[in-house]
């Protein structure tokens, strides 16, 4: 019986606790996927878990709980009968597909096992309507149940309320504690009190309550005592239990508190008291194990793990971009988002869920640690040592063949392009939310929140969950820009607009590549759908951050001037429209009159895709199935004049190659390739005094693939460490750019790539940590593996500066000089490589 106890107790704050009556969820407060005390939710994987938009909804908040699939439901667990049960629902087929087809059930349940109807849906409305009805009084469990899906047919369910019984004339016990009621079956925290006071009422309307005995069961049951108790409660009326808490070692103190009384339904009546013996909960004692991360992509990845024995309360994990070595302090509060030192809270709780991290990077290499804690909030222990960690490199493009077949140098191209990226799977606007936003573009910061940039200004959106629209009366600022405003759209003139004449939103409508967030008072609306342009003289208006502006160009005409590093993006967003649009039911998507496609395509070389955009990129392919191919191969712009969507047989000048100068090198003007064991890096070397950093394009088939930044010199080198680009091709280039004199070169030679990190490197990663790096050249090898290994250190030339073999444990090493250097590692068959800096 103790074991069995102490297992339960284990985790008493969140199990299958029970919640007083009434009891109500709008489904925005809290958020979806944090469901009040008591209510469940199982609503798929998918990202879909809510409606967004007022129409869905019930009082304007714009949000409301989204069930799309057979066998999700909404479950509700309370302590005591049930009174009226309140709802409102909705069918969202598409007109003239019905509102609803299918079956859609609501159920009650004596024990959550075995389930019976209280009403079903075949048919329902396709506005918002309210639903009464009567659960039984033995009932402790309602549950939503999507009992059979037909396609086409979504429920939007919202705003339920389940009240209190009408007084009964028996006996009924209920209690609180610090004024909150306390369902039977949950929990308090008491922290340190010695005195711990519980307030019992008796809602019976006539009986009087009476309290036989209060017993104390759990691993900490002589902890506590019963220092007051009333041996009869009036009806109405209330009266104090007060208990002794007197701790008899340091840590979690839990015990099952039972009070008998002649409430039949309700005896005994069981709270759950966790108190704290001295200044912290109990350490747990062993870390969770298998700590995985799966599924890596350019936008995101699948991190897990299990759980031990026994289960700590909760789990933290720390995210970083480099090793974290970071450590939570006991007694200290975390919230998602918080930072320690450098590392930033990706995930606090104790659910078995995968943990996927959004706002990631491409080409982003992110570190993951965890650590195990007991204890409520002021309290918590959390055990630091042995914490698992995981890292991952997410890749850049993921284009695969997607292209294949394709050949620019064709009269047909414009036509071949569009062919492939017409067709697409739909998101639709509504979902811009649970299908895009949150799970991508939203970024965790301090206290608990979230934040959103506005693309045009920079304004930051702060907030708590969930995320709202802009309506101009709620928390909201942010809205969906179409960056091809809707008002060039040439199908904007349907009188069904954004719908067609069956009710579906036309895909150019809700086309994610072409939909961002954007500041609706100050981005949004200022913009209308001004063309886009740079602005002579004086602006007319200026953002609060002093990025987004209105004014005049060149020309006279009035456009609307984006923040610098989103100028590329917009102007990709752009061609995309023009070219998977282009010939749709008819139509011409060419540039309209007034918007110059060649301040796009300049802005398009300015700001070449960096990794955010090709994550975001990345993301979007995944739900609509298309690409972006200007974002893919960024010369594809050259080829179409976007004023008539017309092939360019001869690009000429387009881009910024042809107005480059040839750098000098001191090695008969060749790039210098140097491969270290486990890597190739391409390294280029000047002489000249005006060159302090050089930016890095790569080349694949002459046409350009990506930017890969710009790089300081070192001593006259600048160096960049190609095994990160994830690319195996034998057609490549590397053109260098110094960005002060704009001089240029191409790599004359095509060369290969090959992978650095390959099965049995990634294994080695796990078995050895170097630190610190960069360092002041002392540095630290740990090396967690029994087997013997060997180094080899070199400069950036490939020059040895130490080499051994048969090391055995950790190892220090001293570099006496500052620079970039290499260090191989081997042992038995696997082998890794780290590039370590030294600096004054």
């Amino acid at each position: 019986m103790k074991k069995i106890i102490y297992t339960l107790l284990l985790f008493p704050i969140v199990a299958f606790a029970q919640t007083t009556l009434p009891t109500l969820w709008n489904f925005s407060t809290p958020s979806i996927e944090n469901p009040p005390l008591g209510w469940t939710t199982g609503l798929g994987t998918n990202g879909n878990l809510t409606y967004s938009g007022s129409q869905n909804s019930v009082g304007g908040d714009g949000i409301a709980c989204r069930m799309d699939a057979t066998g999700e439901f909404l479950t509700i667990f309370f302590a005591e009968n049930p009174g009226p049960l309140s709802y409102w629902l909705k069918g969202t087929g598409i007109s003239p597909v019905p509102a609803f087809d299918g079956s859609f059930k609501i159920q009650q349940s004596v024990d959550g096992v075995v389930w019976t109807d209280i009403r079903e849906f075949i048919t329902m409305n396709r506005t918002m309507t309210r639903y009464v009805d009567q659960p039984a009084n033995s009932s402790r469990y309602i549950r939503f149940f999507y009992n059979q899906k037909v396609s086409g047919s979504n429920v939007a369910l919202d705003s339920v309320m389940l009240r209190q019984a009408p007084p009964c004339t028996c006996a009924t016990i209920a209690t609180k504690y610090k004024n909150a009621p306390v369902a039977n079956g949950s929990t308090i925290v008491t922290d340190t009190q010695s005195v711990v006071q519980i307030l019992l009422e008796n809602k019976g309307s006539i009986d009087t309550l009476k309290i036989d005995s209060v017993r104390f069961l759990g691993n900490a049951a002589n902890d506590f005592s019963v220092t007051q108790l009333p041996s009869s409660i009036a009806a109405n009326t209330s009266s104090n239990l007060q208990i002794g808490f007197n701790p008899l070692s340091n840590g979690s103190r839990i015990a099952q508190m039972l009070i008998y009384s002649n409430d039949a339904s309700k005896s005994p009546f069981t709270i759950t008291i966790y108190a704290i013996g001295g200044l912290l909960a109990s350490e747990p004692i062993t870390q969770p194990s298998n700590f995985l991360i799966r599924n890596v992509k350019s936008y995101g990845m699948d991190i897990s793990y299990q759980h031990p024995t026994p289960k700590p309360e909760q789990y933290l994990v720390l995210r970083k971009q480099s090793a974290i070595s970071e450590v939570p302090v006991d007694g200290k509060t975390y919230q998602k988002g918080d930072y320690i030192g450098g590392a930033q809270v990706l995930y606090i709780g104790d659910d078995t869920t995968t943990i996927k991290p959004t706002f990631v990077f491409a080409g982003t290499t992110y570190h993951f640690k965890i650590f195990a804690l007991n204890g409520p909030v002021g309290f918590e222990n959390y055990l630091t040592t042995n914490a698992p960690s995981a890292q991952a490199l997410t890749p850049l493009k993921m284009i695969g063949n997607y292209y294949s077949g394709l050949n620019s140098t064709a009269s047909n191209f414009v036509s071949s392009l569009s062919s492939k990226i017409a067709a697409h799977d739909t998101v639709f606007y509504s979902l811009y939310i649970p299908r895009f936003l949150n799970p991508f573009i939203a970024r965790d910061t301090i206290q608990g929140k979230k934040v959103v940039s506005c693309v045009y200004t920079d304004l930051k959106h702060v907030y708590n969950e969930p995320f709202l629209w802009w309506t101009g009366t709620n928390s909201g600022t942010l809205t969906r820009e179409h960056t091809y405003a809707q008002s060039w759209m040439p199908t904007r003139s349907t009188p069904t607009w954004p719908s067609n004449d069956v009710g579906r939103e036309f895909t150019e409508y809700n086309d994610l590549h072409n939909l961002f967030p954007a500041h609706q008072t100050s981005g949004n609306a200022v913009r209308s759908n001004l063309p886009f342009g740079e602005i002579v003289g004086t602006p007319t208006y200026v953002s609060p951050t002093g990025m987004g502006k209105k004014g005049l160009n060149a020309s006279g005409v009035e456009v609307w001037e984006p923040k610098d590093d989103h100028k590329g993006d917009l102007a990709r967003a752009l061609f995309y429209m023009c070219t998977a649009y282009n010939g749709l039911r008819g139509n011409n998507w060419s540039l309209p009159t007034a918007q110059d496609q060649a301040v796009l395509k300049k802005w398009h070389f300015q700001d070449l895709p960096d990794n955010w955009e090709i994550a975001r990129h990345e993301f979007i392919a995944s739900l609509q199935n298309n690409r972006n191919p200007f974002i893919d191969s960024v010369n594809y712009a050259c080829r179409i004049n976007f004023s008539n969507m017309t092939w360019i047989a001869n690009v000429g000048s387009c881009g910024i190659a042809e107005k480059s100068l040839v750098i000098t090198y001191p090695v008969g003007g060749e790039i210098i390739e140097y491969s270290m064991p486990g890597g190739l890096d391409t390294i280029a070397k000047w002489q000249s005094a005006f060159v302090d950093s050089v930016k890095i394009d790569l080349y694949v088939d002459d046409t350009l693939f990506m930017n890969l930044g710009t790089h300081a010199s070192a001593n006259g080198y600048a160096l960049y460490d190609l095994s990160k680009i994830g690319v195996k091709t034998t057609k490549a280039k590397i053109k260098l750019t110094a960005p002060s004199d704009n001089i240029v070169s191409m790599s004359p030679d095509y060369f290969t790539f090959r992978m650095t990190l390959g099965l049995t490197e990634k294994n080695l990663m796990h078995v050895f940590n170097i630190y610190p790096n960069p360092s002041k050249g002392k540095l630290h090898i740990t090396a967690d593996t029994k087997e013997n290994y060997s180094i080899h250190l070199t400069d950036l030339l490939g020059k040895t500066i130490l080499q051994t073999s048969d090391v055995a444990g950790d190892l220090d090493l001293n570099i006496s000089h500052n620079g970039i250097y290499f260090l191989f590692i081997q042992s038995g068959e696997k082998h890794t490589t780290y590039k370590i800096l030294v600096t004054e």
